[in-house]
Order: structure tokens, then C-alpha cells, then sequence
């Protein structure tokens, strides 16, 4: 351990002893020789046992120039009064999280080590005045610094920062700031230099400036996301101007390897005139958007209105109020149904390939689904409420050619609808088609209503969450909407509406209304609407195509419209609503499960397009806690992990 000088560490009273000083007193020569790392003997290499087994009264203490490397978690617990620490001309290379307790502490002087980073409890320190961090190796500091309530004096001059914290620049009782001899971008490393008047004054402007372009904080509170970030990025910084200017300088590098393989969806710079927190906030408001659409919307699936107000609150359903009936009984109250784990098997797949969309790790998801669902949800099977897809994954080939297999069935649905007898292997095929067994006959029950077979609405359920990688790509976008539609329905309405859907959702991650300087979505829809056409070529089926995207009014929409209910256009249709309406994300759902029909499916895409236009921050809270727990950590752990391929902070 060293030498270590004797002292009496028992508790006495703070009037009979106040100060420690376990500094050691240096010659300039021994100054010299302590910072070119020459250890004297009588070093200190770890604080004495005494002090951190028994509780002192000291509010003083000094251990300047020995060779500590570490602060014991327990010194705040043991030192509870301090308000003076030096631990100047150490080796300590962290601070551990539970300095923060150091409720007491005005001065810490920690200048000449060897940190790295600072904890994030660091901005706990409330009583703090003066923190001297020169000569060290910080690369970052606390984001929330500047919020830090009597903080008068801060150095943190010759680290390796890139960036000092803009909420410094909201601090009013901040008076000194040195921070000479960094590696500065913001501020310029040049106005750092000259001292701290002028770094002060830059960024006090920088703040003022970040302030009128940051929308007012509702009055309300609002929700937050349990963001757990991998490492892409440099630091978990909390506020929003910093980390959308360290997010810059992370797409800025595009040639730096290791981090494009960390985050492969990562945009380029200006892809999307959202900055990182609120593009973040937009992205999980359409996934979580989508998942409470389709909770809300089972509970009035295939229901009248009639029913609908005979069984909910014409305002708000609670989760714990939806009914267990033969249409809703495969799920637990507060749980979504199989289109938004659908929804979610394509993200699966996208994070588990590393940003690639691959229709045969798809399929190979979508067969494992049906006979197991998530095991990890407690699941032991999976539920396909779409006609077309509980026959395609009965098919031998799909896995391996889901293209080719959905074709056939296609073919195989309208011959049968036609009363055309197929080739030999064709009737083979449809006979394994038909051969249903009795646990799934909740299934064939629970089929989409659709009077044309390969049109009914089980790929469209899936299309939103292909607008996200890649957003601002709009071919990459499209050829990823037509490989997985095309996995299970090879119509072309189908194509058509899945592609109008996910090029609807990469244009408004764009965001490029907000540079129009209008709230008008019909550029949007033109674009989406156009491309989207071209895949189809019958007359009758593009005009109907156009006419639904004209729809204006919910009643329009025909939710229980006769052997229709389950139509491709029917999500895509309650989509272009949800881009008009004016109310709430709650009010909007609301009417749309109101109107029945397969209200699930409508809200599982329609809620995405309106969880983006909310933001996650202003979802419902009550329905957002109303979340199955183990369904909620599930689809936490999966946005996180595409909002680190993202980049996103």
C-alpha cells in the first residue's frame, strides 16, 4: 500500500478537527520529477482503510501529489460533510457514479490526472462553485454541466475535448471558464484561447441561438424513452442541442469504418431536416404508434359502432376494459395483436442482418413465428389472421422461394375461386393448402375478410416499418417494400399499397415540409402516389388506387364495408387520414376503432403514420403504461438496437 502517515481517524466532533491533509509536501524539484511520473516513496497509492470503514466529520480534505488511482465508492458515505476536496497531481483515471453524493461539496480541484470522463451523477454535485479539471484526458463532459445551480468557476483547459456542454451557456451564476489548450470544434478551439470572457460570451449566443430554433416545452410532461445506447457514439449526453451536434459529426465521418459498421442505417448528413432528438422521437413514435393502433383496435375488431359503444367509453379504452370474447380471446389485455408482431418480425430481421431487408430470412422468421410465436412473450404458437399468409407458410418452397411461392398460391387462390381445376402439382399444392388442423381453426375463424383472394390487408401491416432503414433513399426504400410484400402477396394492388406506404413513411422522416414552411402533407402523398402506381397496369384497379387516396373523412373510409373489411387499401386509406386530421393521437384512434371493421389492422399503419406526426414524447401516457411489462422491455430492447444502427443518440 505505501507509507502511509499515521493519523486518528475516529469520529470526533466537527469543532475539534475539520481538515485532513494527506498532501505531500513537494520541492519544485519534486514537483518536476511527480509530473514526469517519478513515484516518491512516501506516495500515497490508496487512501488509508480508516477512512473508508468508519464514518469521519471532516469537511476538509487534502491528498494533492501521491499516486491515487482510484476513489473508493464508499468516500462520500464515510466523508459525508465535505465540502473541500483535492485530489490534484493523482494517476485517477474515474470518478465513481456515487460521487454524486457529495451533497456538501463547493470545491473539488481534480487538475492533473489522468479522467477520462466524468460520471453522470457528476451534475448532482448542487452545492458545487469551483471545479478545477485542467490536465486531464476528457474527451466530454456532462451535457446537463451547465444546469448545475452555483457553479461560478470551471477549467477545463488542456484535456482533448471536442465540445464544450451549450447549456454552460444557460448558466447565469457562471462567471470564469477557461478551457485554452483543447481540440475544440464548438466552441472554435481559437475563441477558447483568448480566454473566458469570450468563450463565454460564444456560448452564451450558441444557447440563445439553439433556444429559438427549439419548439416550447409543453406544459405538460411528457414520455421517455428508456434509451440504453451501445457505444457508437461517444457519450449518453441528455441534451438535445449537443447530441444532435455530436450525431452531425458522426455522420460527417463516413469513411471511418468501425463506425459504420456500429451504425449501418446511419444517415447522411442532412438526410432529414429533423435534428437526431427529434427524428428519434418521430421514429419511435411510429413504432410504438403502431403497436398501441393495433391494441386499440383489436379491442373493437369486427365490432358495429353500436357495439363499440355498448362495450368502451365512447373517449378512451382502457386496456384492462377490453373484452374477452371468441375475437379477442388469443391475447392478453393490453397486448397487441399478430399484425404488429409481424410488424415486428421485419425489424427482427433487419437488426439481425445488420440493416439488410432479406425476404428469405423473412420467411424462415414468418414460418418459426406461426409454430412458435415469441416464445420469449410466453408464447407457443403464432396467430396469422391473413388468408394468403396461413397458406403460403404451408408450402414446402417458402423458405426458400418465397417469391416464387407466392406466386403460385396466388394462382392456386383464384383458380379455386374461379372453380378451375390446376395441373397435377398444383392440385397437390392446394390440397396441402386446405389441410388445416384443429388448433388452428382460431385461425381460419379469425381470417381476413376480403372478397377477392391475395388482396387482403397482411402485408400492408408491415410496410411502415420498411420506410425507416434507408428513409433517405427513396429506391432502397421502394425495392425493400416490394421484396417482403412480395414474400406473401403478389398482387399488384398489394404492391402498390405497401410501396405507397413505406415511401409515405420515408418522406415524412425527411421532413423536408418543415422547410416549405407548411404543414401540408400532399407532396408527400403525390410522390408516394406516383411511384407507387406504376405497379399497376389494369385500368379499373389504378382508378381505384387514386380514388382511395382522395379520401378526406373517416366515413369514407367503409371500415365494415361487406366482404371488403380486410382490403390492402383499407390500412392505406386510414394512413392519408391520419396525415389530415387535426385532433389528438388518442382522439384520431379513437374514431378510427370506432368505425370497426378489421380496426386492428387499420390502426396498427394508420397509428405509425399518427405516432409519427405525434412523437413518441406525446403519446398517451395512460396507454403507453397500460403496455404488457414483458412486452414493453421486449420491444424497448428492439428500438433500441435500431436507433444504434441509426446512430441516433
Amino acid at each position: 500500500m505505501g507509507n502511509v502517515e499515521a493519523h486518528d481517524f475516529d469520529p470526533v466532533r466537527p469543532d475539534e478537527r475539520k481538515e485532513l491533509n494527506l498532501s505531500r509536501q513537494v520541492s519544485f524539484k519534486q514537483f518536476c520529477k511527480h509530473l514526469n511520473g517519478e513515484v516518491h516513496e512516501s506516495c500515497l497509492r490508496e487512501l488509508p482503510y480508516n477512512i473508508r470503514d468508519s464514518v469521519c466529520l471532516y469537511e476538509i480534505m487534502k491528498a494533492a501529489f501521491n499516486m491515487l488511482t482510484e476513489v473508493p465508492p464508499e468516500l462520500p458515505l464515510r466523508l459525508p460533510h465535505l465540502h473541500y476536496l483535492d485530489l490534484s497531481h493523482n494517476q485517477l483515471t474515474e470518478i465513481p457514479h456515487s460521487f454524486g453524493l457529495l451533497f456538501h461539496l463547493k470545491t473539488l480541484l481534480l487538475q492533473h490526472n489522468r479522467l477520462r470522463a466524468l460520471p453522470e451523477t457528476f451534475v448532482r454535485l448542487v452545492k458545487l462553485e469551483k471545479v478545477d479539471l485542467s490536465y486531464n484526458l476528457l474527451r466530454e463532459l456532462p451535457e446537463d454541466l451547465g444546469y448545475m445551480e452555483n457553479l461560478q468557476r470551471l477549467s477545463v483547459s488542456h484535456n482533448k475535448l471536442k465540445h464544450l456542454p451549450v447549456s454552460l451557456g444557460s448558466s447565469k451564476k457562471l462567471r470564469l471558464l477557461l478551457a485554452e489548450r483543447n481540440r475544440l470544434d464548438l466552441p472554435p478551439q481559437s475563441v477558447c484561447d483568448e480566454g473566458s470572457e469570450s468563450t463565454l460570451q460564444y456560448i452564451r449566443k450558441l444557447y440563445l441561438s439553439a433556444q429559438d430554433k427549439e419548439p416550447p416545452k409543453p406544459v405538460v410532461s411528457v414520455n421517455e424513452f428508456p434509451r440504453r445506447r451501445s457505444n457508437q457514439l461517444h457519450s449518453p449526453v441528455s441534451n438535445p442541442h449537443s447530441a444532435h451536434m455530436q450525431y452531425i459529426q458522426e455522420q460527417t465521418y463516413t469513411t471511418n469504418t468501425p463506425s459504420r459498421i456500429k451504425t449501418p442505417l446511419m444517415p447522411p448528413l442532412e438526410a432529414s431536416s429533423y435534428d437526431a432528438i427529434e427524428l428519434r422521437d418521430r421514429i419511435l413514435g411510429l413504432i410504438f404508434g403502431a403497436a398501441l393502433g393495433d391494441i386499440v383496435g383489436l379491442a373493437t375488431r369486427w365490432m358495429t359502432r353500436d357495439q363499440v359503444a355498448f362495450h368502451y367509453d365512447v373517449d378512451m379504452i382502457q386496456f384492462t376494459d377490453i373484452i374477452r370474447d371468441e375475437h379477442r380471446v388469443p391475447w392478453y389485455q393490453g397486448d397487441w395483436s399478430s399484425n404488429f408482431d409481424v410488424f415486428m418480425l421485419v425489424l427482427d430481421s433487419l437488426i439481425n442482418w445488420a440493416g439488410v431487408v432479406d425476404e428469405l430470412d423473412f420467411a424462415k422468421r414468418l414460418v418459426a413465428y406461426r409454430n412458435h410465436g415469441f416464445p420469449e412473450l410466453g408464447d407457443s404458437s403464432g396467430v396469422l389472421l391473413s388468408t394468403v399468409m396461413q397458406q403460403v407458410v404451408l408450402e414446402e418452397t417458402f423458405m426458400t422461394d418465397p417469391h416464387g411461392t407466392s406466386e403460385r398460391v396466388l394462382r392456386l387462390g383464384r383458380t379455386a375461386e374461379n372453380g378451375v381445376a390446376g395441373s397435377d402439382s398444383e392440385s397437390r399444392s392446394s390440397s396441402s393448402l386446405s389441410s388445416i388442423s384443429d388448433n388452428e381453426s382460431f385461425q381460419v375463424h379469425e381470417s381476413s375478410s376480403c372478397k377477392e383472394f391475395g388482396t387482403d390487408n397482411g402485408s400492408i401491416i408491415r410496410a411502415a416499418v420498411l420506410g425507416i432503414p434507408n428513409f433517405h433513399d427513396l429506391q432502397e426504400v421502394e425495392e425493400n417494400s416490394i421484396r417482403i410484400c412480395r414474400a406473401t402477396h403478389a398482387d399488384p394492388r398489394c404492391l402498390a399499397s405497401c410501396v405507397f406506404v413505406s415511401l409515405l413513411v420515408a418522406k415524412l422522416l425527411q421532413g423536408h415540409e418543415r422547410e416549405m414552411e407548411t404543414t401540408s402533407y400532399e407532396q408527400q402523398i403525390k410522390e408516394a402516389q406516383e411511384r407507387a402506381a406504376a405497379y399497376l397496369t389494369d385500368v379499373q384497379h389504378q382508378e381505384h388506387f387514386l380514388a382511395s387516396l382522395q379520401v378526406t373523412q373517416l366515413s369514407q373510409l367503409k371500415a365494415r364495408e361487406k366482404d371488403n373489411m380486410s382490403h390492402t387499401y383499407k390500412p392505406m386509406m386510414a394512413a392519408v387520414l391520419a396525415l389530415g386530421w387535426q385532433g389528438t393521437f388518442c382522439d384520431f384512434v379513437m374514431h378510427l376503432a370506432r368505425e370497426g371493421g378489421d380496426s386492428n389492422s387499420n390502426g396498427c399503419v394508420a397509428g405509425a403514420v399518427m405516432g409519427f406526426r405525434t412523437g413518441y414524447s406525446k403519446l398517451p401516457k395512460t396507454w403507453l403504461e397500460g403496455l404488457r411489462p414483458r412486452q414493453a422491455r421486449w420491444l424497448n430492447l428492439r428500438v433500441n438496437l435500431l436507433l444504434d444502427m441509426m446512430g441516433l443518440p
